[in-house]
């Protein structure tokens, strides 16, 4: 078996690295494979220790400050240097194309031009994203000529069916997965004071936190307002944590103008994106997702493997599809009232609040594991 591999990116984001989990097994069980990169990133070499790598560009992989310049000098010859790469794939004769996110889908009329194999292509965008990364001819080439289409959640599958009239036959479900055991293993090693020390956390307050990027879909505006409500309703001790945040950018700037102006610094701690983020959801009490919209957050997984207390909103996407009646609570969306409420009577409540997070845990354990999602993907490829 040959695969031609598509990916958007090799930025450290969730499908990057669902795809980089999914190339190193099925290189493991002996599968040909190389892998086109639309642009670069952080994992570039990382996927270059399992397949041979290759550029839409010549500029994929020179760092966002140097590109602008460089483009000047080869925009005239981007078209033939796409052709020829593409011209010198033909000649690996591969069985599938892997196509991984919708923002792979201005390359695919391409692509399919010169290599006729059947394409695969993997969703892990809801409404929102789809038309903020596609355009509409794209996207209908791509939904049009896949093979198969996997979603990362039923979210995900619902939509294509309903909005893009997607063949529902054509669509297979297969969640995305973190790695439950390293989780497992750094969650055992892990000191919360140490942590709280590192990042200078108060020790007797209640931490409430969510994690992700500073961008709009990730709702940390909406996480403010939870936590306005919270201060001026209960007299408890808390202490407001966002994992993940780029400290740069217009949105960025408008959170900080809001919370200044709510007079809730000395409150809340933002975190730049960094690797003990597993350590310091660790540390947490309640674990927040406020996402407008959000296919399967893996953070979600993680949180639920250190058995955290989960609140979330409704008709968002994975959230809900995972917590369902009995590993965290779901509000009404956007409902910020209704979130501070559920998180001072879970503070309130111990018990089960830890109910919910072994609820959850055990549920990671069963049903989102990478042995049962790769084993789905095994059985798709073995079925075209």
């Amino acid at each position: 078996m040959n695969i031609l591999f598509v990916s958007h990116d090799a930025n450290r984001a969730g499908a990057q690295l669902f795809l980089m989990n999914i190339m190193k097994y099925l290189k493991s069980k002996g599968i040909n494979m190389q892998l086109l990169l639309l642009d670069g990133g952080v994992l570039e070499n990382e996927f270059s220790k399992i397949c041979p790598v290759h550029y839409w560009n010549d500029d994929a992989h020179i760092s966002n400050g140097l590109k602008r310049t460089f483009r000047k000098f080869v925009k005239g010859n981007e078209q033939n240097q796409i052709e020829l790469l593409l011209e010198k794939l033909q000649q690996s004769s591969f069985d599938y194309i892997y196509a991984n996110t919708i923002a792979t889908s201005h390359a695919l009329p391409l692509i399919k031009k010169y290599l006729s194999a059947p394409l695969i292509t993997h969703i892990h965008e809801l409404e929102f994203s789809i038309q903020l990364y596609s355009n509409k001819s794209d996207r209908e080439f791509l939904f049009k000529n896949s093979t198969k289409i996997i979603s990362c959640s039923r979210a995900v599958a619902e939509n294509l069916i309903t909005v893009h009239g997607v063949d529902e036959n054509k669509t297979s479900i297969i969640h995305s997965f973190v790695d439950n055991e390293k989780i497992l293993h750094r969650l055992s090693e892990a000191n919360k004071e140490s942590i709280k020390i590192k990042y200078n956390l108060p020790e007797s307050c209640h931490l409430i936190g969510g994690c992700g990027n500073a961008e709009w879909r990730k709702g940390i505006d909406i996480f403010i307002q939870v936590i306005n409500q919270i201060l001026n309703t209960s007299n408890e001790k808390y202490h407001f944590i966002w994992i993940g945040v780029k400290k740069e950018g217009e949105y960025y700037e408008q959170v900080s103008y809001d919370i200044a102006k709510m007079g809730i610094g000395d409150k809340i701690t933002l975190i730049e994106q960094t690797p003990d983020a597993i350590e310091l959801i660790n540390c947490l009490d309640i674990f927040t997702i406020v996402s407008r919209e959000d296919p399967f957050p893996l953070v979600m997984l993680e949180a639920a493997l250190a058995q955290k207390t989960m609140i979330g909103f409704e008709k968002t996407g994975g959230c809900s599809e995972f917590i369902e009646e009995d590993a965290g609570i779901i509000v009404p969306y956007l409902n910020t009232i209704a979130m501070a409420s559920s998180i001072i009577k879970l503070n309130n409540n111990q018990i089960y609040a830890k109910h919910l997070g072994e609820k959850a845990k055990e549920k990671v354990l069963n049903l989102y594991s990478f042995e049962n999602s790769v084993l789905k993907i095994e059985q798709l490829l073995a079925s075209i």
